[in-house]
């Protein structure tokens, strides 16, 4: 081995420089993945526990379709106290309201059953997906808990003689019989974590025992906004590196080849397939397509014309 074929001292920091921040950059990665991915929970309203005969209610976001407006929920039940009977089926009537888009809004739960989950679909009422990677949504949930009116007849007696001097005391017992039970208490916990956005919740003031309102506030997450950005930023490099270098060729009168052209349109198709690997991006027309996307296209397009006119009509030098 010859002297200039020794690694020197230099060249052995800088490998090891280099591989420090490629173990910093993926030790950040990571853990950004981690605190994403985590499942975040938040108690919305605990005014229902203090009623031992309450329900509780587990909010789980499942899927989000920004396009559309949209937000899937599941939710479910867990009855606690009197509400439940030994064999773990309800021992009163539930009536259950959420505010669904499409589908059913009131569901009734009745007594000697479960009480099975239910999906519903969410209304985003503010955000606007053309703004993306930096579009906010909210959406309004509102959950409520009644007592359901059963459907079984009991069977009335009727006095052998009536007797008009019992007449107050019957109107007083018919009332008994009728009364409907008190309000039920729910409490309500939230839990979403969707990959590539971010997603928090705040419970409205209105929220009462049996009536709770809360707010989901669903972000694009850092991670999904980085990768959107870098992307932005690679297209921009790429397509200005092809400018000069087209510039080179007609003011420089650079030598035209072959290969320089078909690297410029393996470009073009190249950035629609990088935009559209961006995490949760919505078709054509974004926020991200009028600021990187439809620019690189131009510039790379109109280079390509550039340069392979100028490559036709240049003559040879000889």
């Amino acid at each position: 081995m010859s002297l200039n074929d020794k690694i020197s001292g230099k060249e052995i920091i800088l490998g090891v420089a280099i591989l420090a921040v490629v173990a910093i950059g993926m030790f950040m990665t990571v853990r950004a993945f981690k605190t994403e991915g985590e499942q975040k929970a938040y108690a919305i309203s605990e005014k229902g526990d203090k009623n031992p005969n309450h329900v509780d209610a587990n909010v789980k976001l499942l899927t989000i379709d920004a396009i559309k407006g949209d937000a899937t929920a599941r939710i479910e039940f867990v009855p606690n106290g009197n509400l439940l009977a030994g064999d773990g089926n309800l021992a009163t009537d539930i009536k259950f309201f959420i505010n669904s888009a499409n589908g059913k809004q009131e569901i009734d739960f009745k007594k000697g059953k479960r009480m099975t989950p239910v999906e519903a679909v969410i209304d985003m009422y503010e955000g606007n997906v053309s703004e993306y990677p930096f579009d906010q949504h909210k959406a309004l949930v509102e959950i409520e808990l009644t007592p359901g009116k059963s459907d079984e007849k009991k069977p009335v007696e009727k006095p052998a003689a009536p007797n008009p001097l019992d007449a107050g005391d019957e109107q007083a017992d018919s009332k008994k019989e009728i009364a409907e039970p008190e309000d039920l208490s729910i409490s309500v916990d939230f839990f979403g974590s969707i990959p590539g956005y971010k997603i928090a919740a705040a419970t409205r003031a209105e929220t009462d025992e049996n009536y709770v309102a809360f707010d989901i506030e669903i972000d694009r997450s850092s991670t999904a906004v980085f990768f959107s950005t870098f992307v932005a930023i690679l297209m921009w490099g790429l397509s200005i590196a092809v400018l000069f270098l087209v510039l080179s060729i007609v003011v420089r009168k650079r030598k035209p080849e072959i290969a320089m052209f078909s690297y410029m349109a393996a470009l073009l198709f190249a950035f629609y397939a990088v935009r559209n690997s961006q995490p949760n991006v919505p078709p054509i027309g974004v926020f991200s397509d009028f600021v990187s996307f439809f620019w690189a296209e131009i510039i790379v397009a109109g280079c390509l014309f550039v340069g392979t006119f100028t490559w036709i009509f240049r003559p040879n030098k000889t």
